[in-house]
C-alpha cells in the first residue's frame, strides 16, 4: 500500500502566510510598474504637447531665450562673487580707517582732559566715514550708538532685497570688531556696516538686469522677425504640399533667397509640374477610356433594344398564338399546352424586365428626351421603391431643362453613386440631395456664366480620415474634373458623409446639349 506524503503547507502552516505575503508584494510591484508606465506616458505626452507640437520658430526662440538666461545666471553669479569680495575689502578698509580715527580722537581728548566730550566729538569727526558703526560700552557693559547717531541715517539708504544681501554680505563683517581703549575711558566698539555698500551693489546689479532684459526683449523680437522671414518659405512649402495633397497640381512656389530653401522649392515645383503633367495625361486617357466605354454601352443598349426586344416580342406573340390555338383544341392536351405556354409567357415577361433594367443601367432611357430634374426624380423614386427603409429627400432649384449630355449624365451618375454608397456602405437612414444653379455676376457684353452645385448628405457610418477612395468615388471625381468642376468629400466616423460637387456651365445662344462629350458610368 502506497503511503501518501503530507502536503508542505500542512507540515508548515507559516508557508501559507508567506505565500500570501509574496502574492501581495507581487501585486504591489505590478501596480507600481503600471503607475510608473502611466506617469512616463503622461510625461511623454506633456513633452510632445509643450515642445514638439510647437512651431519651429517658437522652439528656436525658446532655445535662444534659455541659452541667454543661463548665460545671464552665470554672469550674475560671477558678479555677485566679485561684489562680495569688493564689499569685504571695502569694509575691512573702512574698519581700519575708523579705528585710527577713534584712537587719534580719543588720545587728543585725553590729552586735553575732555574725555567727557567723547560722545559729542566722535560723531563730528566720523560723520563722513562710511560702512562703520561706532558704539561706546559703559561700565555696565551696555553699548550706546555714537555714530551714526540716528538709525534713520541708515534707513534713508535704499535697501537691497534680503536674498541679494545674504549673497553679497561677506562673512568677515560679523567678526570685524575693533576695540580701542585709553586708560580711564570706556571701550569704543567699531563694527562694519555694509548696508550702504550692498545697496549700491544692488543698484548696479538691478540696472544691469534691466538693461539685459531690454536687450533680451530686443534680441528675441529681432529673432522673431528674422526667423519669420527665414522660415516663411517653409510655411509656403507646407501649404503647397497641402495643395498637392488636395489635387491642385498647378501649385507653384516662388523661389526664396536662401540657397538651401531655394533648392527645396525648385524640387517642389519640379515635382508639382511632373504631377500636373501626369494628371493631365491620365485625365486625357481617362476621357478616352470613358468615351470608348460609353460608346460600347450605347452599342450594347442599341443591340438589346433593337435585337433582344423584338425577339422577346416575337416569343411573346408566338406563345400567345399557340395558346389561342390550344384553346381551340378539343382533346385532353389543351390544359397541358396552355400551362406550358403560360410558363413561356412568364419567362418572356421576366426577360423583358431584365432587358429594361439592363438598358436603364447602361444608359438612362430618358436621357436627352426629358429634363434633368425629371431624370433625377425618376432615379430617386426607383431607390425609394427598392429601399423603403431609407428616407431620401431631394430639392432641385433653378435648373435649366438640360446642360448637355455630358453634364446631365455626370450629375445623374454622381447622385446614383452617392446614394448607392450611402445605402450599401454607410447604412444611412436619411439622405438629402440638393441641386441648384448659381448664376455669377457678369461684365457688360460677356456671356453669362453659372455653376451647378450638388450636395448630398447622409447620416450613415461615415469614413475615417485618410480612407482611400474606391473605384466608384475615384471615377466620379475624374468625371467631374474632366468637366472643369470640383468634387469634395467630407466625412467622419459615425457622423455621416457629405459630397460637394460644383460644375461650371455656360448659358448662351448655343445650347449646351450640342456638346457631344461622353462620360461613362460609375461602377
Amino acid at each position: 500500500m502506497k503511503r501518501s506524503t503530507p502536503d508542505a503547507a500542512m507540515l508548515h502552516p507559516d508557508l501559507r502566510a508567506l505565500n500570501l505575503s509574496g502574492s501581495r508584494l507581487s501585486h504591489a510591484w505590478s501596480a507600481a510598474g503600471r503607475l510608473a508606465r502611466s506617469w512616463f506616458q503622461n510625461l511623454r505626452g506633456l513633452r510632445q504637447k509643450l515642445w514638439y507640437d510647437r512651431p519651429v520658430r517658437t522652439q528656436l526662440l525658446v532655445a535662444v531665450g534659455a541659452i541667454n538666461l543661463l548665460a545671464a545666471i552665470a554672469a550674475g553669479g560671477v558678479s555677485i562673487l566679485n561684489t562680495r569680495t569688493a564689499t569685504r575689502v571695502e569694509i575691512e578698509a573702512s574698519l581700519e580707517v575708523a579705528q585710527r580715527f577713534v584712537a587719534a580722537t580719543t588720545k587728543d581728548l585725553a590729552a586735553q582732559g575732555k574725555l567727557d566730550q567723547l560722545d559729542e566729538v566722535l560723531p563730528l569727526q566720523l560723520k563722513h566715514l562710511r560702512h562703520v558703526r561706532i558704539l561706546v560700552m559703559d561700565t555696565m557693559g551696555q553699548l550706546t550708538v555714537v555714530s551714526p547717531q540716528r538709525d534713520s541715517d541708515i534707513a534713508l539708504t535704499p535697501t537691497a532685497p534680503r536674498w541679494f544681501a545674504a549673497l553679497v554680505r561677506p562673512k568677515l563683517v560679523g567678526r570685524a570688531v575693533r576695540v580701542v581703549g585709553v586708560e580711564g575711558t570706556n571701550p569704543v566698539v567699531i563694527v562694519g556696516e555694509p548696508a550702504d555698500e550692498i545697496a549700491e551693489a544692488w543698484r548696479d546689479f538691478s540696472s544691469l538686469a534691466l538693461v539685459w532684459l531690454g536687450l533680451e526683449a530686443i534680441i528675441l523680437a529681432a529673432l522673431y522677425v528674422v526667423l519669420g522671414r527665414v522660415l516663411d518659405p517653409l510655411a509656403h512649402l507646407s501649404r503647397g504640399m497641402l495643395n498637392l495633397e488636395d489635387g491642385h497640381y498647378a501649385t507653384r512656389l516662388r523661389a526664396p533667397k536662401v540657397k538651401e530653401l531655394a533648392v527645396i522649392t525648385t524640387r517642389f515645383n519640379t515635382l508639382a509640374g511632373a504631377l500636373d503633367t501626369a494628371r493631365d495625361e491620365n485625365s486625357r486617357l481617362y476621357r478616352q477610356l470613358i468615351s470608348v466605354q460609353e460608346e460600347e454601352r450605347r452599342e450594347i443598349a442599341n443591340e438589346l433594344h433593337d435585337e433582344a426586344g423584338p425577339c422577346l416580342f416575337g416569343i411573346t406573340a408566338n406563345a400567345s398564338s399557340v395558346k389561342n390555338l390550344a384553346d381551340q383544341l378539343a382533346d385532353g392536351h389543351k390544359g397541358e399546352i396552355s400551362q406550358r405556354v403560360g410558363e413561356i409567357l412568364s419567362i418572356a415577361e421576366r426577360l423583358k424586365l431584365m432587358n429594361r433594367a439592363l438598358l436603364k443601367k447602361l444608359r438612362p432611357g430618358s436621357l436627352g428626351r426629358v429634363g434633368l430634374a425629371e431624370l433625377l426624380d425618376e432615379l430617386i423614386a426607383g431607390f425609394e421603391r427598392r429601399h423603403p427603409d431609407t428616407k431620401i429627400t431631394h430639392s432641385v432649384r433653378a435648373l435649366a431643362a438640360t446642360y448637355g449630355e455630358a453634364i446631365d449624365l455626370t450629375l445623374y451618375r454622381c447622385v446614383q453613386e452617392a446614394i448607392i454608397n450611402a445605402i450599401r456602405h454607410g447604412k444611412a437612414s436619411n439622405i438629402t440631395v440638393d441641386l441648384a444653379e448659381d448664376i455669377a455676376p457678369r461684365a457688360v457684353g460677356a456671356k453669362p456664366t453659372a455653376t451647378v452645385r450638388l450636395s448630398i448628405r447622409d447620416d450613415g457610418n461615415g469614413m475615417a480620415k485618410g480612407t482611400p477612395k474606391g473605384f466608384g468615388l475615384s471615377t466620379m471625381t475624374e468625371r467631374v474634373h474632366s468637366l472643369g468642376g470640383s468634387c469634395a468629400i467630407e466625412s467622419a466616423p459615425a457622423k455621416g458623409t457629405t459630397l460637394h460637387v460644383e460644375i461650371p456651365v455656360e448659358r448662351g445662344t448655343t445650347p449646351r446639349a450640342q456638346r457631344r462629350e461622353l462620360v461613362g458610368e460609375l461602377s
